[in-house]
């Protein structure tokens, strides 16, 4: 192989992701992995989007899928499912759909998914407001339900009741395995969940080793790239900047797609930042490589943080650019000497402070951007991730054996409640718990992975 990379895998990947012209880093991301993965595997690569570039298919089937009407008989034929999983219910609510009817693996790209169900309730993406609230209730009880139906009434913000009903439990509830990309996360329930540093691919040639020399910038660059939510805190950065004394040192653009933009607009000339502010909306990744490589500051801030390792973070390394960085869950786990820190009760004097000093010291921030580039080559390379998504579909059969294992003992424990006393049920409970052990430990008895994957989906779907 080239590369030296070993043997091709006798496997088949089921790969359900959004992908390219999608505004997504996760249809970004996608589109590293596939060169990789087809190397080793056969892949093919399920898209609810009726067109996507044809690079794509350079290296794995696409198919176009209707997820009410999803080809099972073709999805089965896999040996193993990866669901990409983000927040963007304009992107995944097809991906849920499917997840719930077979079984497989979950990669989360946000440990909140608040944002998502919600979006799926107000956007008419296939979840009613009854089974949103009853989803909430299963998975954060009565209390949870309460702040939904607040939620719903627009009492309480989809940010306030994140925080208290992250609801990842309705994306994973069903899953062999659950990936995540933040060694700090934790969920709840019974799902096995697997830590991977996420990979990022290697962008063009990149020219930002060199910066300029500090006596010839007059004026610097600072960016602010991704998707663009509420939590980004851009009015925060913006009133900071304003109240900054020496602002007309530094140009601020703004690039992706944005929620809430006109008012941003507002808040930019109610400042009297225009001169200093643009934004220039979603760009293609040509213009943003170029744009990054013009850049002498990152601001990349989420408040508060869905959980999940930030791409935009790992990108902004590729170029060695300093960022500046919330000290809130996977960001706070960073390297002291890559990143630098806001506090989020400080926000304001933390930027300025921040500004103020790179002004003084532009070089002790490039440094932060050095060691950033090298921590994300030696953690992050999208190669390592690839082998490990692939070690992982080699281990599908002892994931699906724990899943049915899981299954039975629910299915159990609610048919026992439903006809004996707890006396009763702790005297078979032993000799129950060993019965399901010898028939799904391990899939012992050589049962071929299709079979089990369809046991599985047989189950889910009787479910």
């Amino acid at each position: 192989m080239a590369g030296g990379r070993a043997e091709p895998l006798d496997v088949k990947i089921n790969f359900f992701s959004p992908l390219p012209p999608t505004r997504s880093e996760i249809a970004r991301q996608t589109a590293n992995l596939l060169p990789l993965l087809a190397q080793k595997a056969e892949v093919v690569v399920w898209s609810s989007e009726p067109q996507w570039l044809p690079a794509a298919e350079k290296h794995a089937a696409i198919r176009h899928y209707d997820p009410a009407r999803p080809p099972w008989r073709e999805i089965s034929q896999a040996d193993v499912t990866f669901y990409q999983m983000g927040n963007d219910p304009r992107y995944h609510h097809a991906i849920w759909r499917i997840s719930r009817e077979h079984p497989g693996v979950v990669i989360l790209h946000d440990l909140k998914l608040q944002h998502f169900f919600s979006g799926l309730v107000f956007h008419d993406l296939g979840l009613n407001r009854r089974q949103y609230l009853e989803l909430v209730e299963r998975h954060h009880g009565a209390t949870g339900r309460v702040l939904a139906e607040s939620h719903l009434r627009g009492i309480l913000g989809t940010e306030e009741l994140a925080e208290e009903c992250p609801l990842t439990g309705g994306v994973t509830e069903n899953a062999l395995l659950v990936i995540v990309h933040s060694e700090s996360a934790q969920l709840s329930g019974e799902t096995s969940v697997q830590y991977l540093p996420l990979g990022v691919g290697v962008p063009p040639q990149i020219s930002a080793a060199q910066p300029r020399p500090a006596a010839d910038a007059d004026v610097y660059r600072i960016s602010v790239f991704g998707f663009l939510g509420p939590n980004r805190r851009l009015p925060a950065l913006l009133r900071a900047l304003s109240n900054f004394a020496q602002r007309d040192r530094f140009r601020l653009d703004i690039y992706g797609t944005m929620e809430g933009e006109e008012k941003i607009h507002q808040l930019v000339a109610r400042l009297g930042l225009t001169d200093l502010v643009t934004l220039r909306g979603f760009v293609a990744e040509d213009q943003l490589d170029d744009a990054l490589r013009q850049t002498d500051l990152v601001v990349n801030m989420r408040y508060p943080s869905m959980g999940e390792a930030s791409a935009s973070q790992l990108h902004c390394w590729q170029y060695a650019l300093p960022a500046l960085v919330t000290r809130t869950a996977w960001y706070a786990t960073l390297p002291e000497n890559t990143v630098a820190f806001v506090r989020p009760e400080y926000e304001a004097e933390d930027i300025q402070a921040h500004l103020a000093r790179f002004l003084a010291e532009p070089e002790k921030y490039r440094e932060l951007g050095r060691n950033g580039e090298r921590h994300v080559k030696r953690n992050h390379s999208i190669e390592a991730y690839a082998d490990s998504l692939l070690e992982v579909a080699t281990r599908v059969p002892e994931f699906q054996a724990q899943w049915i294992a899981r299954d039975l003992a629910r299915r159990t424990g609610t048919a026992l409640n439903a006809w004996h006393d707890s006396s009763t049920i702790d005297a078979c409970l032993p000799r129950l718990a060993e019965e399901i052990r010898t028939l799904v430990a391990g899939n012992p008895s050589g049962i071929p992975r299709s079979q089990v994957a369809a046991t599985s989906t047989g189950l889910a779907k009787s479910g």
